[in-house]
């Protein structure tokens, strides 16, 4: 009897016997600690300095191992913006290759999100929340 069966009879109220019930049922075995799965994964926020085209290759890793990455891109921004326009231009590229994404934040600053990992970008939607949250946090006080 198959597992379609089987609900089938169930749904129209037939009785099933025990024998019947558990005949070619096999109980699957799901993989835990004991046999080296772990199922959480294990990401941070790293905080970087674009100092030079050899920082791109550790935000890139750092992607790659599923971080999220706050970069700090003044430092370069004070030397050269020419190189600054290429390096950020290359990290977009990287970022969007890999299914993540990339957004300024303020003047010096952007994150860069792993594979999987969207930003929001929409502005209305946020000012409406922030607007209740304040609005929630004054009524208390």
């Amino acid at each position: 009897m198959g597992f379609m069966d089987f609900l089938s009879k169930i749904s129209k109220g037939k009785e099933v016997s025990k024998a019947e019930s558990l005949e070619e049922y096999t109980e699957l075995k799901i993989l835990g600690e004991e046999a080296g799965y772990s199922p959480v994964v294990e990401r941070k926020v790293k905080v970087c300095k674009l100092k030079g085209f050899a920082d791109i290759d550790i935000c890139a890793r750092e992607l790659s191992h599923g971080n999220l990455i706050i970069l700090d891109i003044k430092p370069l921004a004070d030397r050269n913006m020419t190189e600054l326009k290429h390096a950020v231009d290359e990290m977009k590229d990287i970022c969007l290759s890999m299914g993540g994404d990339i957004a300024g934040l303020g003047e010096f600053h952007l994150i860069l999100t792993p594979p999987g990992i969207k930003i929001d970008r929409t502005p209305e939607k946020r000012i409406e929340d922030f607007e209740e949250t304040i609005e929630r946090v004054r009524r208390r006080y």
